[in-house]
């Protein structure tokens, strides 16, 4: 479970740098294969799974947190107008953008697909809004160099204060962005 030294007679020396090299290289591996079992494969963003267990263990602890809903509105209408290689655009772009407005200690996943969630912690409703504005300006600008236009709907829940399960807070993030989809429901761009 360690680097060996490499001292000793020729043969000690050869086995330990050969072996050192192998550990290094099986150290690689496992870092590899724990992103690709945490991540998504096509954004990046952490995966489903990992959304869970994290959820869970905020669930469990004594910090704030807030629970972000993101939804890609016309993911469907892209993939079926212009085909699934152009239709994964927007949801990389959402990935990227998510990771753009919210800090690095927040967690960014993708739960569906076209569906994010972020665990946003130790935050407050002061700073999911800034984070929550800060997507909206990033999603215009971006919304105003495409060909086609991609609606996206955000609902958020913060569990502060607070008895909540996962489950219900999820609920109300995700009630929060159905509301919203409502009302942009012929809007290029809005987020609430």
């Amino acid at each position: 479970g360690e680097i060996f030294p490499v001292v000793g007679a020729a043969e000690l020396q050869n086995l330990a740098v050969t072996y050192n090299k192998v550990y290094l290289e099986n150290q690689e591996t496992q870092k590899l294969i724990r992103h690709e079992a945490e991540h998504d494969a096509l954004t990046d963003a952490l995966n489903r799974g990992s959304f869970e267990k994290i959820l869970s263990i905020y669930e469990k602890g004594q910090s704030d947190f807030a629970m972000i809903i993101c939804d890609v509105d016309s993911f469907k209408t892209a993939n079926d107008t212009y085909g699934h290689a152009v239709g994964d655009e927007p949801v990389k772009k959402v990935a990227s953008l998510l990771q753009k407005a919210f800090r690095s200690i927040d967690y960014v996943c993708r739960i569906g697909g076209d569906e994010f969630a972020v665990i946003a912690t130790a935050a407050d409703e002061d700073a999911v809004k800034a984070a929550v504005e800060k997507l909206r300006n990033l999603c215009a600008e971006w919304d105003a160099k495409e060909e086609y236009p991609v609606s996206i709907a955000v609902g958020y829940a913060m569990q502060a204060g607070r008895t909540m399960t996962a489950d219900e807070l999820f609920m109300e993030a995700d009630a929060a962005m159905y509301r919203n989809k409502a009302e942009i429901k012929n809007a290029a761009i809005s987020i609430k």
